[in-house]
């Protein structure tokens, strides 16, 4: 397994797993409309201060994608991760963590000191993050208000 910054190399692959993954339990998903799920994921693919990256196997087909960013903040540099996800059929055999390791070693040579992230507290990856040494934070909370209503 390899880490690799995404390139339009691995787009159309990588669209394709995070379809998978996110139409599968446990979030279900309605990617429904080809362009919509490409308008999301150029939202986080196509700017200045993103950085995402895929895990690939050995023959170079994509197993994995993290997508996020990049922000400056006072305490230093910081990857906020928005979709992170492991394709349906190699979930449950460690590659999540495989990843997330490599990816630390990635962003450690690009001076980023802090890996961010939200999850919901029912679904598996947050007992996933937590043993990969993420931490809750107290002093933040994340709030939505909808503004149709």
């Amino acid at each position: 397994m390899e880490v690799k910054q995404l390139s339009s190399i691995y787009y159309e692959e990588m669209k394709q797993v995070f379809v998978d993954v996110f139409s599968a339990e446990p979030w279900n998903d309605k990617w429904v409309d080809d362009a919509q799920v490409d308008r999301y994921l150029k939202d986080l693919t196509d700017y200045g201060n993103t950085l995402s990256f895929v895990l690939v196997d050995e023959s170079d087909t994509v197993v994995g994608g993290a997508l996020g960013y990049v922000s400056n903040w006072w305490e230093g540099r910081e990857y906020y991760i928005k979709e992170f996800f492991i394709k349906v059929s190699e979930q449950e055999k460690g590659l999540g963590s495989v990843f997330l390791k490599e990816l630390s070693e990635h962003l450690k040579r690009s001076d980023i000191e802090y890996v961010t992230l939200m999850t919901d507290y029912s679904v598996p990856a947050f007992s996933f993050y937590k043993k990969n040494g993420f931490k809750e934070s107290t002093d933040t909370v994340f709030m939505v208000r909808r503004i149709t209503e």
